[in-house]
């Protein structure tokens, strides 16, 4: 059961029912067991188990290090858990990882090392519910968070089932204020979590599935589609992987907020970003917040790190030593970062090292940027400086994508010489309709990115006034309003790729 599919909408359906007609005491148990129910019917026994595994490891934990009397004893709870449940994350995705990179060092040394891939395949999710589980228990053992002491309650904030397959990775401290309250229903709060939803349904089935046979077509013989082909592919995956991730966030936010809990956001307009510093600000959120809270900042307090800064500030000087434990900090972070969405060099370099080079650069150069602007007069105040700067920002986030969707980094590297084969004329004699969308497909792929463009502008608009584009609609003139709603679900049951024979259930990041 996907969000996309028809068993989910029957589901979510038959649950807001009964959620709202249950008495407030009942709603906790109401909610685990339904997203236990939903965890079986997504990923089976194996996400099951592991779910529960780690559920009840952490909460037993976390309990027993609130009641425990000594340092010693809290921190054998703490680091015992954290080694289980960290383990069971490298034996299902990173094993084969660090099998195949011994393999690649054997043959540097000249050497076969004996070493063979484990056939495991990961529970769904186990990613995100892993760092969410492993967030609570790092906040207990600071203290900034209490120990949640009912099981049921601790397991209806761990297993939520809209956060289970792509997240966002939610704070329990975040989360608890309004999902254990007494609730009343609430109309308005229902509609605007179902619009929600049906802006995330018209961003997966309508855009991101039209993207992906653009995408897949190039991709899959990038011998054959070279030269600027390649350029708009990954331009096409750009997007495909925007409304694939950013939808399954809308529809997940919105059955959140249509019961009543609200769960931290996780997009906000990356493509607009004007720097790949605050483009990852913008894009997966809650990852970037978890990885600096609970990777990064330790890393640079850490007695080891502290050290190192002293030493380099020695030998550097204050002014550049001091940035020489930062730097190497986020070195950590970002490989955390690649290694995070998948054991495999292609995660590695496109999602992580490659952005941390950016960033470093671009701190390293600001000084140059700066006085180069200054001498050729360019005006950093106008619009089309900051059209420039998110031209260039989405460039530079592209050749991260082409390692994210290759294969491999061998054929990201392939991919990267293919591109340099002159063919422009792909733009004007029809070639681009010949990688298997026809012209109808291809005219509505175009419109909808459109809206999407217009809708993320009206929210940019609106955020600076304080205000939300659901929040505008819903002062509107009640047959505009209507009208729009409308075109919505209708742009989806008409435009959207569903139906039998055609997969459009799996959303990218829920193999992370």
């Amino acid at each position: 059961m996907t969000f996309t599919s028809f068993s989910f909408l029957l589901f979510f359906t038959f649950l807001l029912c009964l959620y709202y007609l249950a008495p407030d005491r009942l709603r906790t148990a109401l909610l685990a067991a339904a997203s236990l129910l939903f965890c079986w019917f997504a990923g089976g026994r194996r996400m099951l188990f592991s779910l529960l595994l780690s559920t009840a490891t952490v909460w037993y934990a976390a309990v027993r290090m609130e009641a425990s009397g000594t340092e010693r004893a809290r921190k054998a709870w703490f680091y015992g858990t954290l080694a289980l449940n960290l383990g069971i994350l490298v034996l299902y995705k990173y094993l084969n990882f660090f099998v195949y990179t011994g393999r690649i060092a054997g043959r540097f040394f000249h050497q076969e090392l004996p070493l063979r891939e484990i056939s495991l395949a990961a529970p769904l999710g186990l990613s995100f519910y892993t760092l969410q589980v492993l967030g609570y228990l790092i906040d207990v053992s600071r203290g900034t968070c209490k120990a949640e002491r009912n099981l049921l309650r601790y397991a209806a904030f761990s297993c939520f089932f809209p956060q289970l397959v792509t997240g966002p990775i939610n704070r329990y401290e975040d989360m608890e204020k309004t999902l254990y309250g007494k609730k009343r229903f609430d109309y308005g709060q229902v509609t605007f979590g179902l619009q929600r939803m049906a802006w995330g349904f018209f961003k997966k089935l309508v855009i991101s599935e039209r993207m992906a046979v653009l995408v897949n077509t190039v991709y899959g013989d990038y011998q054959t589609y070279t030269g600027l082909y390649i350029g708009f592919a990954t331009v096409c995956f750009a997007f495909q992987l925007y409304t694939d991730f950013s939808g399954a966030m809308d529809i997940a936010l919105g059955a959140s907020q249509a019961l009543g809990i609200r769960m931290a956001e996780n997009f906000d307009t990356p493509f607009f970003a004007p720097s790949v510093t605050e483009y990852w600000r913008r894009w997966h959120i809650t990852l970037g917040t978890w990885m600096k809270e609970y990777v990064f900042y330790p890393v640079l307090k850490s007695e080891w790190w502290i050290r190192i800064g002293e030493r380099a500030r020695k030998r550097l000087g204050k002014k550049r030593g001091k940035k020489v434990p930062t730097y190497l900090g986020m070195f950590v972070l970002w490989f955390t970062v690649g290694m995070w969405h998948g054991g495999a060099w292609k995660y590695i370099i496109g999602s992580g090292l490659l952005h941390c080079f950016y960033i470093v650069a671009g701190q390293m150069l600001e000084p140059v940027f700066t006085k180069t602007a200054r001498l050729l007069r360019v005006n950093t105040q106008c619009w089309s400086w900051r059209l420039f700067q998110g031209l260039r920002t989405f460039f530079l986030v592209c050749i991260g994508f082409v390692f994210f969707r290759a294969s491999s980094a061998g054929d990201a590297v392939r991919m990267f010489k293919a591109s340099l084969a002159f063919n422009p004329w792909i733009f004007t004699d029809g070639s681009l309709l010949r990688l298997g969308l026809d012209a109808q497909d291809f005219t509505v792929g175009l419109l909808s990115l459109g809206v999407l463009l217009a809708v993320s502008l009206l929210h940019s608009r609106f955020k600076a006034q304080g205000k939300t584009v659901r929040g505008v609609l819903a002062g509107q003139n009640l047959v505009f309003r209507w009208l729009v709603y409308y075109m919505l679900v209708f742009s989806v049951l008409i435009f959207g790729f569903y139906g039998p024979g055609y997969d459009a259930g799996e959303f990218i990041y829920q193999n992370f």
